[in-house]
């Protein structure tokens, strides 16, 4: 007697959808990782060749990066304001901040006109003098892990002078309004840290948790770490580029010269604290006691040592 084969009942097709639906959700974490490793990648190769197109325009311009044009004499003085958006009364194109006037050059002093010169300049200018000369696309601005982030929308990148907004770029760089030797330069430190993906510090925000040492684990930094790979107050860590121009992810942002924390100032000489926290947390450049900081500024006294040539400030 022939017996006919046992159809695929519902109990079959429930049984298999609740496989399916385990395996889904073993399978996505790792999906969800790796496809975060291939974008970290990415990000990396983007600060890669920003980095190469850097030390292509060293050579042609006596061995410095890219530095826009602003008032040097004020350096030791007033100083130079990168981080507000609102200009010098005084002054109404000065620029400020990311975007602020950003179809207006900024200018140097000069013999015939010492009272000339900018004095609020956009960090992000120097990135956008390589955008000018077209040896780098906008879209290698953007890092993809963030979502933050979106493809500047300029077309006639020649009539402006600076990205359209801080979302509009996902790298900071050193801070180069400082005395020459603190700015990027192909005679610098190879361990200085020139630029990176962005701080979390550009608006005024403030950590509620206690900052971490150097023996604290990587978690403990999470809130201190770019929000570009792992979102404000999550990062994971952040892609470094270092005056050798090549890049390394870092786990925590304590990796400049001295363990500095690179988006930070040093704050001082008191190294009787065993930790060094005024080298490795710093100041955060809206926090600092000084009005506009650049790169160790005062962390070692008054005088011609009034600063770290081997701090790195990563800005925005």
């Amino acid at each position: 007697m022939k017996h006919s084969p046992r159809g695929f009942t519902l109990i079959d097709a429930l049984a298999f959808i609740a496989a399916g639906a385990v395996l889904l959700a073993i399978a996505t974490p790792a999906m969800m990782r790796a496809r975060e490793m291939s974008k970290r990648m990415v990000c990396s190769t983007n600060l890669a060749g920003l980095g190469a197109t850097c030390k292509i325009y060293a050579t042609q311009n006596n061995g410095s990066w890219m530095v826009p044009p602003f008032k040097n004499s004020l350096i030791d003085g007033y100083g130079i304001d990168y981080k507000n958006n609102s200009p010098f009364a005084d002054n109404p194109v000065d620029p400020g901040s990311v975007g602020n006037n950003r179809q207006f050059q900024s200018r140097s002093e000069t013999p015939a006109q010492p009272t000339e010169g900018t004095v609020a300049v956009s960090v992000t200018r120097a990135w956008w003098l390589l955008v000018r000369s077209g040896d780098v696309g906008l879209k290698q601005f953007i890092c993809p892990s963030t979502s933050r982030d979106i493809l500047d929308p300029t077309e006639n990148v020649n009539l402006y002078y600076d990205f359209t907004g801080y979302s509009n770029i996902s790298y900071g760089y050193q801070v180069p309004f400082g005395p020459a030797d603190t700015r990027p330069r192909e005679v610098a430190d190879f361990r200085q840290v020139f630029a990176a993906d962005k701080s979390p510090y550009y608006v005024n925000f403030v950590l509620a948790v206690e900052a971490p040492n150097l023996d604290s684990p990587p978690k403990d930094w999470s809130p201190f770490n770019s929000p570009n790979h792992g979102g404000l107050g999550f990062g994971e860590g952040q892609n470094c580029l270092y005056a050798d121009a090549h890049v390394s992810f870092q786990r925590i942002p304590a990796v400049g010269v001295d363990n500095d924390d690179i988006y930070t100032v040093i704050v001082n000489e008191n190294w009787s604290d065993p930790q060094h926290k005024n080298v490795i947390n710093g100041d955060t450049v809206w926090h600092s006691s000084v009005q506009f900081p650049y790169p160790g500024q005062n962390a070692f006294g008054s005088g011609p040592n009034k600063y770290a040539s081997t701090d790195s400030l990563i800005y925005p």
